[in-house]
């Protein structure tokens, strides 16, 4: 009897282990979720940020040159994401987790998307400063020619008004007449033509705020489906399937 009192002491003991093991294992994964998750949930804050500045109003109702200025800036601030897709990173490789299993949380493929969408997000930024880039170079060639014909028509209207009028040879006054006639269809021509160049730039300005609007709305989309899981209730519900995942591996690991 007292040796099957002592064995089962002994069995106790190792029981008792072996739940303290268990359960500090526990709560060190638990840990390690929760820094997980805070980096998770702060690479999606990042995004967000960066969302909501390149589909802002504002942005489009400044000029080509001011939205380059202004993506070109939110590009060098995006360099950031590189640091934080580490720290998601390091944070999911420490998690006390099977390489089978990660594939299987939710929080995990989140982690995923929100890498997927922040390269995207770049890429898109990139994309906008090149076709915002190109505008701006055409929109000041533009700008410049209207420039040029400006100074043209200012020549021409200081011809008419410095040269005297000479009312005593019907010869010269009929030359001058023509010149004048000449000079007011040379005015005419380039007002046509900065109209034209007007024109063009207003086009210029709408197509290329088209098309990074497209991009942004594009990538919207995508990060809108990526996020529908980090809502407060998604992550209490995400964390308990995943500690209890974990305390299922841990059973299985005492048999």
């Amino acid at each position: 009897m007292g040796q099957q009192v002592s064995e089962l002491s002994r069995h106790t003991e190792e029981l008792e282990q072996s739940i303290r093991l268990r359960l500090q294992s526990l709560q060190d994964a638990a840990k390690d979720m929760e820094r997980f998750e805070t980096e998770v949930k702060a690479l999606h804050v990042s995004l967000e940020q960066v969302q909501a500045t390149l589909t802002s109003p504002e942005l489009s109702r400044l000029s080509l040159k001011e939205q380059l200025t202004q993506r070109q800036r939110l590009l060098a601030d995006m360099e950031s994401f590189k640091q934080q897709v580490e720290a998601v990173q390091d944070c999911q490789s420490a998690l006390r987790v099977p390489e089978e299993v990660v594939t299987s949380l939710s929080i995990c493929r989140t982690a995923l998307n929100l890498q997927q969408e922040a390269s995207q997000l770049q890429h898109t930024a990139i994309q906008q400063c090149n076709i915002l880039q190109e505008a701006v170079v055409q929109y000041e060639q533009y700008e410049q020619e209207v420039k040029n014909l400006q100074a043209m028509i200012e020549d021409a209207h200081r011809v008419i008004q410095d040269q005297p009028v000479n009312t005593s040879n019907i010869q010269e006054l009929q030359t001058q007449i023509n010149h004048h006639e000449e000079l007011a269809q040379k005015i005419k021509g380039y007002q046509e033509q900065i109209a034209s160049l007007n024109s063009k730039c207003k086009m210029l300005t709408v197509k290329a705020k088209h098309a990074t609007t497209l991009l942004t709305v594009s990538d919207a989309e995508g990060l809108t489906e990526s996020l529908e899981e980090l809502d407060g209730d998604a992550i209490k519900r995400n964390t308990q399937s995943q500690v209890s995942v974990l305390a299922g591996m841990s059973k299985q690991s005492d048999f």
